[in-house]
């Protein structure tokens, strides 16, 4: 927060309007939305590259088509989610519950309730059901 207000912004760090950003920056080619964020987020790909690099873990892969789908399909709610909260999850659940706000409560609790409930439709629930049918079978 101090290098943030030292350097103008006066909010915590996110990375979703830096990302919109890029993207307005690729549309429009204004040089305005080019600042500081922006390298943020474009050095968290570089850093996780060179890192990746240097401990010879890089390795070009592609998933599966259902982890593809899934993948895009959680992307995309989570751009909705972002732009609907006012950014991201690290904006809101972290930044903004240090600053005592009660929006970033609230968004926490959410993120929460969101991610309980997608791990039970994914992992408990189906695993529940096989338990069941395993048991029926005996």
């Amino acid at each position: 927060m101090p290098l943030s207000i030292a350097s103008g912004r006066h909010f915590g760090l996110g990375i979703t309007a830096p990302s919109a950003n890029i993207v307005q920056y690729l549309v429009i080619g204004d040089d305005k939305f080019i600042n500081w964020g922006v390298f943020l987020v474009l050095g968290i790909f570089l850093g996780a590259f060179i890192a990746a690099k240097g401990s010879g873990e890089f390795r070009l892969r592609a998933a599966d088509a259902a982890t593809t789908v899934r993948s895009v399909a959680g992307g995309i709610l989570m751009g909705f989610g972002a732009t609907t909260a006012g950014g991201c999850s690290i904006g809101n659940g972290l930044v903004m519950t240090a600053m005592l706000t009660w929006q970033g409560w609230v968004g926490l609790a959410f993120m929460i309730l969101g991610v309980w409930t997608a791990s039970w439709y994914l992992f408990v629930r189906p695993r529940r059901q096989e338990t069941l049918r395993a048991a029926s079978v005996r």
